[in-house]
């Protein structure tokens, strides 16, 4: 009974990690793509402005690639009664 219970909460926390990452890379892709689209449609006048989308699409872009990263390379900390 004990084995069955630290099989199903590897699983639901496997889950809940899965579904984390699933929304925080389609947050981070929407947002790539609606800047980079922005910046790539718009010719803004204003240099500042421009400057601040530049930024954004770019820190979206390396959001985009870091987020797989922190959530499957890093490996977990366990619980001292689950090792």
């Amino acid at each position: 009974m004990l084995d069955q219970n630290a099989k199903s909460g590897l699983l639901l926390r496997r889950r809940s990690k899965v579904i984390g990452f699933l929304i925080a890379e389609a947050s981070a892709i929407g947002l790539l793509l609606l800047v980079g689209s922005l910046a790539l449609s718009v010719r803004l006048s204003d240099s500042t402005l421009t400057l601040l989308v530049n930024v954004v699409t770019i820190a979206a872009a390396a959001a985009v690639a870091i987020i797989p990263i922190i959530f499957f390379a890093v490996a977990p900390v366990l619980p001292g009664g689950e090792r």
